[in-house]
């Protein structure tokens, strides 16, 4: 798959608040998933948004973001 080439995760323990590139929710500072995709670092609430992002980036690129992981755990 092309896209695991682009994509690279990142130490979060060091990186400030930011907004889920997913779901649109708040990442705590030193929280969540960090990663690097195509020269642009993105914030993931939890490793279901990041998961979602891997199976198609572009709507969330363009900066379409839906709700956290169906409800499928707490946060």
């Amino acid at each position: 798959m092309a896209i695991a080439s682009e994509l690279m995760i990142l130490d979060s323990t060091d990186q400030p608040a930011a907004t889920c590139a997913v779901c649109g929710n708040g990442v705590a500072a030193g929280a969540g998933v960090t990663a690097s995709y195509s020269g642009r670092v993105l914030r993931f609430k939890c490793p279901g948004c990041f998961s979602r992002f891997q199976a198609d980036p572009e709507p969330y690129l363009a900066g379409e973001t839906g709700g956290c992981c169906g409800g499928e755990h707490e946060h």
